[in-house]
């Protein structure tokens, strides 16, 4: 509904109930008198409702229940459009004149990518993917590093002594003329990874001049950083190198020492061998043992036979009793030695069981099967050491060849896709552009003061009366 105040609904309550107070002033003048006012506050009612097109000027008055809030607005507006109008008008011709004696600007523009040399960036191994579909960015680590270059101090001020821009800009000293040229600087990562340097400047030429300059910069402080980097692996590397000849050559030490000591070389592959070697000969011993228990069982035999047929006396009875006791005493001395070689094997801590069973196995290579865990395992241990370190050896050496020829090597760290050119056309000011955002912002400020106007001259009147 239409914004009212008190007054303004009393007359167009009376113009309601008495339309003749439009046209006949004495008419007018008694209602007024009436009601409390003057015929003049009457007369000067009537027409701010007029002026709001709320009564013709032949009399007929708009229904106040037909109008919502927008419709008031868009009356409004209708209303003071000869007032907005000028407005954008003026300021129009305002922007425009403005806009023709702004300066212009040129940029200067040049593309640059990695050359991958020195870095190895996790992105890469995922180059192949279509990463911009699943809003991902292709930048790598080399492009953030050259965007954090160009953005340092150090690079700032080099510019800014360079080319004296404290002096060009008309700044108070050396930061604001930093952030002066900031804020012509432009540095864009386009949708391939590609870098954009984009430098503005009055003069196309010096445009050009900065941006190749910033790029010679940048170049040079990648190469000192790549180098500074290599530098710093390969002195790591060859510390660590060293150490590990240190610790591969005491590791070869201590199990040259334990072979000398223990003679074990491999352990499993002579356990088994010494294995193999005490089956053997426990087998012709045990064969032995065999064949010399038959021929006592058939002396003993041949001896009860004789017993029984001959005298006791009789020779040949005393000899098959020696031949038995003598036998007797072979099977016996077999079974113990049998037995001892057994228990030397599988508990004796020397080579006394080496000896025992062959004087023709070499000393110190007997390896009893009581002290097997502890031998193996510190074989084992010793022998992982040697290898674990000579295979670092084999890694490191590698790395430490190619850290020094990356803190060596000199070469161009940049691809410049796209050269900085002097620039033919200017970048700003955007006349255009600049004419329709002041006719707009025009346009959008004249309607607003006339809604306010017009809302808020109730609350005027009333701070007018205090």
């Amino acid at each position: 509904m239409l914004n009212l105040t008190e007054h303004e609904r009393k007359v167009y309550d009376l113009i309601q109930q008495y339309p003749e107070i439009l046209t006949d002033r004495d008419v007018r003048s008694k209602i007024a008198v009436q009601n409390g006012m003057t015929e003049k506050t009457l007369r000067n009612r009537i027409g701010e409702l007029r002026r709001f097109g709320l009564v013709t000027k032949d009399g007929s008055s708009r229904e106040l229940a037909n109008h919502a809030d927008e419709h008031e607005n868009i009356f409004l507006l209708w209303k003071r459009r000869k007032f907005i109008t000028k407005n954008v008008i003026w300021v129009g011709l305002a922007s425009v004149i403005i806009s023709l004696f702004l300066p212009k600007w040129y940029a200067s523009k040049a593309v640059i990518l990695s050359s991958g040399a020195g870095r190895f960036s996790l992105i890469s191994a995922f180059a192949d993917l279509p990463l911009n579909e699943f809003g991902f960015s292709p930048v790598n680590e080399d492009i953030n590093s050259f965007i954090s270059i160009l953005v340092s101090r150090s690079v700032k001020e080099w510019m800014v002594e360079k080319f004296d821009l404290v002096e060009r800009y008309g700044t108070r000293d050396v930061e604001f003329a930093m952030e002066a040229f900031e804020g012509n600087t432009e540095l864009r990562v386009t949708d391939e990874g590609a870098l954009a340097i984009t430098v503005m400047d009055r003069d196309p030429k010096l445009a050009q001049q900065m941006v190749q300059e910033m790029l010679n910069q940048l170049d040079l402080l990648n190469r000192r950083l790549s180098r500074e980097q290599g530098k710093y692996n390969r002195q790591f590397l060859e510390e660590r190198l060293e150490q590990n000849k240190i610790d591969l050559a005491i590791a070869e030490e201590e199990l040259k020492l334990f072979q000398q000591q223990t003679g074990v070389v491999d352990i499993l592959t002579q356990v088994t061998a010494q294995l193999e070697t005490y089956g053997q000969l426990h087998s012709q011993e045990l064969q032995a043992y065999t064949e010399l228990y038959s021929q006592r069982a058939q002396t003993e035999v041949q001896l009860n036979t004789l017993r029984v047929t001959l005298m006791a006396d009789n020779p040949t009875i005393r000899h098959y009793e020696v031949m038995y006791r003598e036998q007797d005493k072979q099977l016996s001395i077999l079974s113990q030695k049998l037995d001892r070689e057994l228990e030397n094997l599988l508990f004796s801590s020397d080579n006394a069981a080496g000896e025992a069973i062959s004087n023709e196995s070499s000393e110190g290579i007997w390896v009893s099967m009581g002290s097997f865990p502890d031998l193996a395992m510190r074989s084992a241990r010793l022998m992982r050491e040697v290898e674990v370190q000579g295979k670092l050896l084999e890694i490191l050496v590698p790395q430490y060849e190619q850290a020094r020829m990356e803190e060596s090597k000199n070469i161009p760290t940049l691809q410049v896709i796209d050269e900085p050119k002097v620039p033919l056309n200017k970048a700003k000011p955007k006349r255009m552009l600049i004419v329709l955002g002041a006719v707009f912002m025009a346009a959008i400020f004249s309607s607003g003061y006339v809604l306010v106007e017009y809302h808020s001259r109730d609350l005027r009147k009333r701070l007018g009366s205090i």
